[in-house]
């Protein structure tokens, strides 16, 4: 009989002496890879298709505004153009908030239910990254990339605007006091249904489960909202406008722009601008808080 035998190698394995990125730096890794993750970006082809498709989707409308712009400029009708256009920055919104929501609802759960079906929030938390970071990491990340979805289509409305013109400086300067308008539209609308649709993929591990949820939070409440408004009078259903999500960013382009609201019960409500305004930041703050909250207590 013969002992048990084995053998060492030499595999040149060596330590590392550069230098140490620290706890922001792998907070940003993951703030971006969250952004490439919500994109598909880094996955398969099939982990692409919804994504684009709804980004190609959002940006339908605004291509085609262009154009139109374009070949209205060419026969000297391009104040006509743009007068008789339904597709202009103030009206983007109703436009495609359907594809928003549709877009927080197929990525976030994708973003959040991963790692905790699989199990690799611990080797998340057992590094520098803490689980607060996390939380804002991936929250940041599923925000950014509704912010371009939404943003994209309105910036390319104002580069058609200045390419369009006869002269693209006076097209600029004429498209220009629209650009704080839908910035501060975008952001918050972003935030908003972001961090609602983060609050339910982060309780809500499986995936179908999550989409069917937030599809619901988004859908559900304008319903009951719309019933209350004509069956109700009074203080109640002006209130109920303000815990409808799609109401509230109605109700919030309609204040920034200076228009009239799409929703017939926003318009009813009559509510002060300060109020849809105020309505956002407190969905903001609120399901940030949530989402937070949830990653300091979940068992890994």
């Amino acid at each position: 009989m013969t002992g048990a035998s084995g053998n060492i190698y030499d595999l040149g394995y060596q330590g590392y002496d550069g230098p140490r990125l620290g706890r922001a730096a792998v907070a940003r890794g993951l703030l971006r890879r969250s952004l490439a993750e919500a994109y598909g970006i880094g996955r398969g082809g099939r982990a692409k298709i919804a994504p684009f498709v709804l980004l190609g989707l959002s940006l339908l409308p605004a291509v085609l505004a262009v154009g139109i712009a374009a070949l209205a400029a060419q026969v000297g009708g391009d104040d006509l153009g743009d007068a008789a256009s339904p597709i202009r920055h103030e009206t983007y919104q109703g436009l495609t908030s359907a594809l928003v929501m549709l877009f927080c609802a197929a990525q976030a759960p994708e973003l959040f239910g991963r790692d905790q079906r699989y199990g690799v929030l611990p080797l998340y938390f057992s590094r520098v990254l803490t689980r607060a970071d996390y939380a804002l990491a991936r929250t940041g990340g599923l925000f950014l990339a509704v912010l371009v979805i939404v943003l994209l289509p309105q910036l390319v409305l104002t580069v058609g605007a200045a390419l369009g013109a006869a002269d693209p400086i006076q097209g600029l300067r004429d498209d220009a006091e629209a650009i704080p308008r839908y910035l501060i539209v975008g952001v918050l609308s972003s935030g908003l249904l972001a961090g609602i649709a983060a609050v339910i993929a982060a309780w809500t591990p499986r995936r179908a489960y999550a989409t069917a949820m937030i599809i619901a939070i988004f859908i559900v409440p304008p319903i009951i909202v719309a019933l209350t408004s004509e069956l109700a009078a009074g203080d109640l259903a002006r209130i109920l406008v303000l815990a409808s999500p799609g109401d509230v960013i109605d109700g919030l382009n309609a204040a920034i722009f200076g228009t009239i609201p799409d929703s017939p019960a926003v318009a009813a409500a009559d509510l002060p601008d300060v109020a849809y305004v105020g309505a956002a930041l407190v969905g903001i703050v609120g399901s940030g808080a949530v989402v937070l909250r949830r990653y300091l207590t979940v068992q890994t």
